[in-house]
């Protein structure tokens, strides 16, 4: 029985090695950037790769630490495995385009502009002319005309774009920029969000291999469920950082609970990791992971843990020192200095998504818009039927749109998969039936506890019906999941068997997003052969409103010139995945089709 207590235990130190390594190079290259920036250089080809040799140093001491005998041997597997993941991660990211229409829009051009030169401490970016718009009617780039009768506006629309750039965690974007300095390749910077699925996969590893009552299966089955959020799932080969905003916040969850188990020197520096990563992922992210941590803190002192908090105190401090002064000085200090508001820009994004918002929802309260929108179909279009009545669906049904609808990985309505209004009624009833017999269980009041939380930060999110808003409720189901593997006997599980199916299929579900981006990147790649085989300059014409200018950078490393100009005449197309429009001299071609485009033709049923 002890050698297989020490068989788990070290299993979980290395899950806890390849976590802690894979999070290592993102937060060191993250501030090797920010130290860049505070001396008046931008994002080079060095930070990068110095980030990934620094994780090494690290790793090769945890290995140490946690593994004493065959250290090296631990080292050089983990070691091994981090670098694999990581070069294997930025393969994957760089063969498939983000086709999101956020990812597109201003993620991509954040990176771009931060890889090109842009120090956003020393300097802040003006509205590109042919993107001033001073009128508050749709414009639209293809398609209808804008809406008659609309009336022109003396001042000028906010260019949410460069509003982002200026005044906007750009933590995610600045790391992905370092990528993209070495690669060449834009889209290889998505391999962030990878990166962050798999160390949020390994650290659920690591600390259920921590309790033995969960057989071996039961552990990676488990993690898998934890981990692959769907929103996080559905955004990993975009430029979206949502999904980066559920991992970290499991991520740190995970930390809080090893800490409480066992408060090391390695586990501290997880916590300070973890925290400058989520601090500068997005200004909601900063305001969650502080409730996390202040809930840990009560926590520790409530369950006589007093020795502890000093340390895991110092330790939070400094990793949102380091996350703010070093790492997040734009946007946090500069929006402070130059705007007296350290989240400015908020309101214009909470107008914007009230002008989005479904128009039943207006009259509604954040609470129920949330269940309204966890119990309805995917799709826009469904808040529109003429009443409330006609939203909510029957749990576990699913149409024609839930499936199509995983193509877009910004899912606003039912935004954590088609089957997790059913999924929460399964979970309501394990947890009704973990309540009834095992509530005086210290586990139970510390799991309902990290719920609770979880449901606080979701009711004071704004706009939460909006799933990528409030990623981690996918928490509740996995925490309840995990509850009724700690408590409940083999005999009464049988409403745990379809959580578990449910919560797989959703997985199931979330993994289409991924296919119908190779599918587009199948349909891009034939459009850019096509416009290549040219051997001809192009004109492009990027959308008005909401212009997808990063769009230039995929004609760039096809090689292919381009000037921008009105498009007009008889060739004029839509860039794949876009609204941005091109002119070609001539027709385009008809070209060998490659595997790909044929197989998403067939399934489409077109030609």
């Amino acid at each position: 029985m002890n050698n297989l207590s020490q068989a788990t235990n070290r299993s979980s130190h290395h899950f806890f090695l390849l976590a802690f390594g894979l999070l290592n190079v993102l937060a060191i290259t993250l501030v090797l950037c920010g130290i860049s920036f505070l001396a008046g250089f931008t994002v080079s080809s060095w930070q990068f790769p110095l980030g990934c040799l620094l994780t090494l140093a690290i790793n090769f001491f945890a290995s140490r630490y946690f593994i004493s005998k065959q250290s090296h041997r631990y080292f050089l597997k983990s070691s091994g495995i981090i670098i694999f993941a990581i070069i294997a991660l930025i393969f994957v990211a760089g063969s498939i385009d983000d086709v999101s229409y956020d990812g597109q829009w201003y993620h991509q051009e954040t990176v771009y502009r931060l890889k090109n030169g842009y120090n956003p401490t020393r300097q802040m970016l003006g509205i590109p002319a042919d993107e001033l718009n001073n009128t508050d009617c749709p414009i639209w780039c293809s398609g209808p005309d804008p809406i008659a009768g609309c009336l022109k506006s003396a001042k000028l629309a906010v260019n949410l774009k460069i509003l982002a750039i200026n005044y906007f965690s750009k933590g995610s974007e600045i790391i992905e920029a370092a990528i993209y300095a070495v690669t060449g390749r834009i889209e290889t910077g998505k391999a962030v969000n990878g990166i962050l699925l798999l160390a949020a996969f390994f650290l659920s590893l690591s600390l259920l291999y921590k309790a033995n009552k969960i057989s071996v299966p039961k552990k990676w089955l488990l993690a898998l469920i934890i981990a692959f959020n769907p929103v996080a799932v559905m955004q990993w080969l975009s430029f979206c950082v949502d999904g980066n905003v559920a991992c970290l916040i499991l991520c740190l969850v995970l930390a809080c609970i090893l800490l409480y188990l066992e408060a090391n020197i390695y586990y501290l520096a997880l916590f300070s990791v973890i925290i400058v990563l989520v601090i500068n992922l997005k200004f909601t992210s900063l305001i969650f992971a502080g409730i996390y941590g202040f809930a840990f803190l009560v926590a520790l002192y409530l369950a006589k843990k007093r020795n502890i908090i000093k340390p895991v105190l110092i330790a939070g401090i400094v990793g949102a020192l380091t996350g703010i002064v070093c790492c997040g000085f734009n946007p946090y200090i500069t929006n402070l200095v130059q705007k007296k508001d350290v989240f400015y820009g908020t309101e214009a994004v909470r107008n914007e998504t009230q002008q989005i918002m479904p128009q039943l929802f207006k009259d509604h309260n954040n609470i129920e818009t949330f269940l309204l929108s966890l119990s309805s179909h995917q799709g826009w279009h469904l808040a529109d039927k003429g009443s409330l009545s006609k939203i909510p669906k029957i749990p576990f049904t699913i149409n024609k749109d839930d499936i199509l609808s995983a193509r877009d990985g910004q899912q606003e309505l039912s935004g954590f998969g088609p089957f997790f209004s059913g999924i929460l009624l399964i979970s309501l009833l394990v947890f009704a039936v973990i309540l009834a017999s095992y509530r005086k269980a210290p586990i139970f009041t510390y799991l309902l506890a990290l719920m609770l939380v979880t449901i606080f930060t979701v009711l004071i999110t704004p706009y939460s019906w909006w799933a990528r808003y409030v990623p981690q409720f996918w928490l509740v189901p996995a925490i309840i999941l995990c509850l009724a593997e700690l408590l409940l006997p083999a005999g009464r599980r049988w409403l745990v068997v379809i959580l578990y199916l449910s919560t797989l299929i959703n997985v199931a579900w979330a993994l289409l997003n991924p296919i119908f981006n190779i599918s587009s990147t199948a349909r891009i790649n034939y459009q850019m052969s096509q416009i290549k085989s040219l051997h001809q300059p192009v004109k492009i014409k990027f959308c008005m409103h909401e212009a997808i200018s990063s769009n230039r950078i995929r004609f760039e490393e096809w090689g292919i010139p381009t000037m921008e100009g009105d498009v007009t005449g008889p060739y004029v197309y839509n860039v794949e995945g876009s609204t941005t429009r091109f002119q070609t001299p001539v027709a385009l071609p008809e070209l060998p089709k490659p595997f790909l485009l044929r197989w998403s033709e067939h399934l489409k049923g077109t030609k």
